[in-house]
C-alpha cells in the first residue's frame, strides 16, 4: 500500500518537512537538539542517524553560514531527506549519506574533521518491534548499542569539537559512563515535558580535549501544569532561538 504524507512546518514556518503519516515522524527532539549546537559561521556539523533531515535542516535554518552533513543507514530515509532538502532549498548548505556510523571509513567524511557533531539515536530498549520496519529501526536499539553508537559518533569530533545527544533520562548514567574521560566541560540539560513531571528526556554536551568540570543545567520546561507552552518552549519551537547560548 502506497505510504500517505504531509508536509509540516517546523521553526515557525521556517522549514518545511515531508513526512510519512503513519510510520517515522520527526518530534520535538529533533528541534531540541538542533538547538543544543551553537557553531559559529563557517563551521561543519555532522548528524549522525539524520532520518528524514529535521535535525539537519534545522540547524543549517538557525545558522546561515555553516554546512552540515548526514549519516542515515536506512535509504527510503536517505530519499526522504534529501526531498526534504530540496523543498527547503539548502542543497548547497545540506548533505545526507547512505551509510552505516559503525563503518570505518566513509570516504566523503573524514574521521576528526566536524566542529559538532550531534545524533538522536535509537533510544527503546524494548523487544517489542514496531509494524513500520523504518520507524523500528529509527526508534528501537537493536543491533548497535547506545555506547558503541556514542563510540562511533565521537570519532567524528575534531579536537577541542563537540558533541551533543539526546536520549531518554534515565539513560544518563550510562551516557556519562560513556563519555567519561573521553569529552570535558559536559553540559547535562534535563528537558520537563510537562510541569511537576520527572524528566524524559536529556541533552548532554561535550567538548574533546578539554577537562573542565560537568554542569547541570537548570534545563528546560516545555509545557506548563495547564498545558500551555512554556515561553522558553515557544522561542525555541516557533523563532529557532538556541537552547542555552
Amino acid at each position: 500500500m502506497e505510504k500517505s504524507f504531509t508536509t509540516d512546518d517546523f521553526l515557525g514556518g521556517k522549514i518545511k518537512l515531508r513526512q510519512p503519516v503513519h510510520g517515522y515522524r520527526a518530534t520535538s527532539d529533533a528541534v531540541l537538539l538542533a538547538a543544543a549546537a551553537d557553531p559559529r559561521p563557517g563551521q561543519k556539523i555532522l548528524d549522525a542517524g539524520a532520518g528524514t533531515a529535521a535535525v539537519s535542516l534545522c540547524l543549517a535554518a538557525r545558522c546561515p553560514e555553516i554546512t552540515v552533513e548526514g549519516i542515515e543507514i536506512q535509504p527510503e530515509m536517505v530519499e526522504l531527506a534529501n526531498e526534504n532538502i530540496r523543498l527547503n532549498r539548502l542543497s548547497h548548505r545540506v548533505h545526507i549519506t547512505l551509510a552505516d556510523i559503525r563503518t570505518k571509513k566513509i570516504d566523503a567524511l573524514p574521521t576528526g574533521s566536524f566542529d559538532w557533531v550531534v545524533s538522536n539515536p535509537p533510544f527503546i530498549l524494548e523487544n517489542q518491534p514496531s509494524p513500520d520496519k523504518t520507524r523500528d529501526i529509527a526508534h528501537r536499539e537493536s543491533t548497535c548499542s547506545l555506547e558503541e553508537w556514542i563510540f562511533h559518533c565521537l570519532r567524528y569530533v575534531a579536537p577541542r569539537g563537540y558533541f551533543a545527544l539526546i536520549n531518554r533520562a534515565d539513560r544518563l548514567a550510562e551516557i556519562l559512563s560513556v563519555l567519561y574521560k573521553r569529552l570535558g566541560a559536559l553540559k547535562i540539560i534535563p528537558i520537563w515535558t510537562k510541569e511537576g513531571e520527572p524528566a524524559k528526556r536529556v541533552i548532554v554536551i561535550g567538548r574533546k580535549g578539554v577537562r573542565s568540570a560537568a554542569v547541570l543545567t537548570p534545563g528546560i520546561l516545555l509545557m506548563h501544569a495547564d498545558g500551555s507552552r512554556s515561553r522558553t518552549a515557544e522561542e525555541i519551537m516557533r523563532r529557532g532561538k538556541a537552547l542555552l547560548f
